[in-house]
């Protein structure tokens, strides 16, 4: 049984002058501030007095492509965007006076809540009408009955599966057959905002921003706790077209009017997307309600802000950097979460900064509930840098099977060590597990970095299948002439003389080192056929005709010989002239005793004797080794 609308009506008008002046209708809280000065009440409110923050002041949202409004302060001690409406010059009065201003105000709010019974937001909204018209009254038909709940259920059947053009043209249908009869307003109202709610979407979707703004303000009443979307998607258009305060405002309103946690933590991460001012983020961060443990609601977004910042130092990216009390923060929720994908970070963050002690301490403290690819591979990389290679090569090889990364490492890791004379001979089962790592990964790099270390320690056919490999899985400069010079030690001519056809246009050492060890052959050829020290570049005295022999020998490939006789010389206390010298730099290149090699050609340098012959052998002991930036 309905009630008498005059009845209704004088109990809405008690309601909204009393109950809902204080703390609403049957709520303990106040209706939240709408967004828009001329939006509708939002009856969701925070769950209790003391986590609710001091209400927003509404804000008016005029088209974007209208002229900037002039703000003003509202009666309501909130601010009104909206352009001053023109006064009339003789004010009416009376009833005309009533129906004058009826014409002029939106009553769609009003009547939407009369037709689906809200009594406590009709209450409210005759209340904010009547503070912003004095003297209006509401309509004495608010609650009357139009449509016909038999004849309209075809059309709320199309309205829930969304199809909104079948409604207006359902509406249609009926009012040509009954051309007195009207939908009810609430048909109409909820039809209207679900239309302009799916034009903001599409506008949204397709980022067309000015689109969204003048959607919202012309339909205000989206833009409650029902529909946080909307509000969402409208900051985000405020903030896409650089007026991030109302944005602020946006993400603000809803921070302090809805009450749904999932809704308000998605707001935060939203608005710290998009905001630029680190102020206004941090005022909607204050807005956090506290948590039963005395954690705020949004501590975890705050983290995020933080992680990226040290994620982006870290990787050495521009931006932000955080601050100590920042990292700090990050820290302790690192230890004290027990947080492996914090404490990595922090500890690649310690790495960047060459903070070794740090670093080792995050990464080991990662690595405590068990492996991880990441986390090894940041203690291997810091131990390194630290200097405690035995370390890392230790850790390098016990992570090397998490993943193809951590294999790769270790090669890196263990290869550098065989081209250090300083370091620490790898044990025989490292090396046996290096080369297996080298042929599962085929690495190139690593097989012919592994190639010189078996050529230094004599093994000159291990060393050509190891350069073989390396240049077949990625053709490089380093194993072709590895592959050149083992082919000269193992005396295979026509090996050697293809490869140096095959490469010679190609790597620059190539034809360097024809020269040097195949088709130069200047120290001693010469010497072998002229007998005299100016066809040696000037050597000086003291050539003869064992010189002679040892030349010879040298021009014949008998590496092994020529030393022993220049060893016989100089064991009889014979002079060796700077010629035989330089004949005793390339035997023992050619033995792959590379280092004694330099330091004969180093001492002609320096002695100022047999300069060029010296410069140049030192040049192709230079580029025959690896060079350090092709270990990384």
């Amino acid at each position: 049984m309905f009630l008498r609308r005059p009845l209704v009506i004088t109990a809405m008008l008690v309601l909204a002058g009393t109950a809902v002046r204080s703390q609403g209708v049957n709520s303990n809280e106040p209706p939240p501030a709408p967004l828009f000065a001329d939006a509708p009440a939002d009856p969701s409110a925070p769950q209790s007095a003391a986590d609710a923050p001091a209400a927003v002041a509404p804000i008016d949202l005029p088209p974007i492509s209208a002229p900037p409004p002039v703000v003003q302060a509202s009666a309501t001690g909130g601010w009104d965007f909206s352009p001053p409406k023109p006064q009339p010059t003789d004010a009416p009065d009376g009833a005309a006076a009533s129906k004058s201003r009826d014409g002029e105000i939106d009553l769609t709010a009003l009547r939407y809540f009369a037709g689906q019974g809200d009594l406590a937001r009709v209450a409210a909204e005759i209340r904010r009408l009547r503070e912003k018209h004095p003297g209006w009254q509401p309509p004495q038909d608010l609650f009357a009955q139009q449509g016909n709940g038999a004849v309209e259920k075809p059309l709320w059947d199309l309205f829930a599966q969304h199809d909104y053009d079948g409604v207006r043209a359902g509406v249609a249908a009926i009012q040509d057959k009954n051309p007195g009869w009207q939908p009810s307003s609430e048909l109409m109202t909820k039809l209207s905002l679900a239309e302009a709610d799916e034009q903001l979407v599409k506008a949204s979707d397709a980022q067309q921003w000015g689109d969204v703004i003048n959607i919202a303000a012309a339909n205000k009443m989206l833009l409650t706790c029902s529909n946080v979307d909307a509000i969402w998607r409208t900051a985000e258009a405020l903030a896409r077209t650089d007026d991030e305060p109302r944005a602020a405002e946006a993400y603000r309103y809803i921070l302090t009017a809805c009450a749904k946690r999932e809704e308000r933590l998605a707001t935060v991460q939203k608005a710290e997307q998009l905001l630029k001012s680190p102020d206004d983020l941090e005022g909607l961060f204050r807005l956090g309600r506290r948590l039963p443990n005395g954690s705020s609601e949004f501590d975890s977004v705050r983290l995020d802000l933080i992680r990226q910042k040290v994620g982006d130092a870290a990787a050495g990216k521009p931006g932000p950097e955080a601050i100590q009390s920042e990292i700090d923060q990050l820290a302790a929720h690192a230890r004290n979460a027990n947080d492996r994908s914090d404490q990595q970070l922090l500890g690649w963050l310690a790495y960047s900064r060459k903070d070794y002690v740090q670093a080792e301490s995050w990464f080991s403290m990662a690595l405590k509930p068990g492996p991880d690819p990441k986390a090894a591979e940041g203690l291997v990389l810091t131990l390194r840098g630290a200097g405690k290679i035995a370390d890392a090569q230790k850790l390098a090889v016990q992570y090397a099977g998490l993943g193809p990364l951590n294999r790769k490492l270790m090669i890196e890791v263990l290869t550098a060590a065989l081209g250090d004379p300083a370091a620490t001979p790898l044990a025989p089962g490292d090396l046996v597990t290096l080369a297996q790592a080298i042929d599962q990964a085929q690495s190139a790099e690593g097989a012919q970095l592994y190639g010189w270390h078996l050529y230094n320690a004599n093994d000159v056919a291990g060393a050509a299948d190891w350069f073989r490999k390396s240049a077949e899985w990625q053709p490089n400069e380093a194993a072709a002439v590895g592959l050149i010079v083992t082919a000269r030690r193992l005396h295979d001519t026509h090996d050697y003389a293809e490869l140096v056809a095959k490469y010679r246009d190609v790597y620059p050492k190539v034809a360097e080192l024809e020269a040097a060890i195949g088709g130069r052959k200047t120290p001693t050829a010469q010497a072998s056929s002229n007998g005299t020290a100016r066809s040696l570049g000037g050597g000086g005295g003291g050539w003869d005709k064992n010189a002679d022999a040892i030349a010879k020998a040298m021009q014949s490939g008998n590496v092994d010989r020529t030393l022993a006789m220049l060893d016989d010389r100089k064991s009889r206390g014979v002079g060796e002239p700077s010629g035989l010298s330089v004949i005793r730099g390339w035997a023992l290149f050619q033995k792959g005793d590379w280092e004694g090699a330099k330091k004969v050609f180093a001492g002609l340098r320096d002695k100022q004797e047999q300069v060029e012959d010296a410069e140049f052998g030192l040049a192709t002991i230079e580029h025959a080794e690896l060079p350090p930036s092709m270990r990384r």
